[in-house]
């Protein structure tokens, strides 16, 4: 026996030398993780949601030869992540340490604050002051600082839209005229008109409303509805906490307001003016619907000229309306600003995430490459501020590439398809509101420390108990009571008292 274990041990130790030269010979043989040695330059990864363009690797390969020709120091690779799996791949890249370098924020969907809370973010205050020039020039001092959590930027906002446009939605006008409709200027009015347009569709498809499911109305756009309230003006922060002008904070899922927006969302479902699968819809099936212009109303604003004329050819421009009800209302931006790009806290390059973020808003020339791609074969200037894309037969007729001004644009930069884009959503999203005003909870930042695995567990819930009520799915009268239990179990009582105890103390401190 005991030669036995004399000879298992020497076979566990030979094991562990074998391992430990393995380790010593990669790491003697590897130079430090993205830096190239022969010119210094650093390679860092850049996560973002969405499908990667035809020419995605053609143009990227020109937008790292202007950096290297600029002397940035950085060289870029764009990853794509499908929309239905970016929560969940992005989730599990951060908690395992992935190496990345930069990642798409959308505060309407997951706020930098809920990754800053599970200490998934770099402090990058230092690298803004340093390389960041252009970042503090085209972004207004204002907006930047709702990306600060302590007095620190853990976030780069991006200005590439007036966040006062929230609550309003678009209708197509051609389908109003062909359905002899005038514009609903009540809630009951559109469901009205929409069973009409439903029911003399002339198209392939059904002109339902499109967007994929959740409890959220920022990110639903159900906001619309909260301008026919008495009780607005008013916001939902972070999903969960319903917050108005005088500092009042309540769980949103039992407030009035919420029953009043599941009831519209109820009665659009039963009458078939929502998709049947609703619940399970991906966004890439909610982006081919709007696409194919099969659509008559849309939370938010969206839409081409191209897109509606493949439902009707002689639809023009002008066909997109935007409709806020009760337009005399104030305007209200119930966020900062609404999407931005931050750096994850194990990248070992945060500096070189900042350089190239400044340097896509340094000229015009670095913005129209990484926005619109190379110019004569995805697009052509058309004025100061004008382009005309040019069609790809290999890829639907559409360019062969296309950025995202969403993900990285500034209104200063951007420039408009004249041809199809629309009017009505240029004037709405991409000119300043002055008359607008900030939520007081625009700035406030939740930290769920003290409660955080009561607020894991109420998110787990909500997407599971809440959602299919809020989509109107399941009726409000018969599923929420259990719903409700269901979420108070989880924490929700918890979760809002120390949010209502933080947004007291940060009201003191802001009225100091």
């Amino acid at each position: 026996m005991k030669k036995y274990y004399a000879l298992l041990l020497a076979a566990v130790l030979a094991l562990s030398a074998l391992i430990g030269c393995s380790k010593d010979s990669d790491s003697a043989g590897t130079p430090d993780s993205g830096v190239d040695s022969a010119s210094g330059t650093v390679k860092i990864k850049y996560l973002v949601p969405g499908t990667e363009p035809k020419d995605y690797k053609e143009v990227f390969q020109k937008v790292n030869e202007k950096l290297a020709a600029d002397g940035v120091g950085v060289e870029v690779e764009k990853v794509y992540i499908p929309w239905d799996a970016w929560d969940q791949k992005l989730n599990l890249m951060l908690s395992t340490g992935e190496d990345f370098d930069l990642f798409h924020v959308m505060q309407d969907r997951t706020p930098f604050s809920s990754y800053y809370n599970r200490g998934a973010l770099a402090d990058i205050t230092d690298d803004i002051d340093k390389y960041g020039p252009n970042l503090k020039q085209q972004i207004p001092q204002d907006i930047f600082d709702g990306a600060k959590i302590g007095g620190r930027y853990y976030a780069v906002p991006s200005y590439w839209v007036e966040m006062a446009s929230e609550g309003e939605f678009n209708i197509r006008r051609d389908i109003l005229r062909e359905n002899n409709l005038e514009e609903p200027a009540t809630p009951d009015e559109l469901i009205a008109a929409w069973e009409t347009v439903m029911k003399n569709w002339k198209g392939s498809g059904r002109p339902y409303l499109g967007t994929r499911a959740d409890f959220d109305p920022i990110f639903l756009h159900t906001s619309m509805l909260h301008r026919t309230y008495d009780t607005f003006p008013f916001t939902v922060k972070d999903k969960f906490f319903y917050v108005n002008q005088n500092g009042e904070v309540k769980s949103w899922i039992e407030t009035d307001e919420f029953k009043r927006d599941a009831a519209f969302m109820r009665e659009l479902y039963t009458k078939g003016i929502t998709n049947p699968d609703i619940l399970v819809m991906k966004q890439e099936q909610v982006d081919a619907q709007l696409d194919s212009g099969e659509w008559f109303v849309r939370l938010g604003t969206g839409g081409s000229l191209s897109g509606l004329q493949k439902y009707n050819p002689d639809a023009t421009v002008d066909d997109i309306g935007v409709v806020w009800f009760n337009p005399e209302k104030e305007y209200m931006r119930p966020l900062t600003f609404k999407n931005g790009n931050a750096v994850p806290v194990n990248s070992k390059h945060p500096e070189a995430a900042v350089k190239l973020m400044d340097w896509m808003l340094a000229s015009q020339e670095n913005y129209d490459l990484v926005q619109y791609g190379i110019e004569g074969k995805h697009y052509t200037e058309d004025g100061d501020k004008g382009l005309k894309p040019i069609p790809d037969p290999s890829n639907n007729d559409n360019p062969g590439y296309r950025g995202s001004d969403s993900q990285n644009g500034n209104v200063n930069l951007m420039r408009f398809d004249l041809e199809n884009s629309i009017p009505d959503n240029n004037k709405v999203l991409f000119e300043p509101n002055p008359d607008a005003t900030n939520s007081i909870a625009a700035n406030f930042i939740f930290d769920p420390t003290n409660v955080r695995t009561e607020y894991t567990n109420i998110m787990s819930e909500a997407s599971a108990s809440i959602t299919p009520i809020y989509m109107g799915v399941q009726d409000y009268d018969q599923a929420f009571p259990a719903a409700l239990d269901k979420m108070k179990k989880a924490g929700l009582d918890q979760v809002v008292a120390e949010y209502q105890k933080q947004f007291e103390a940060y009201q003191a401190s802001v009225n100091q």
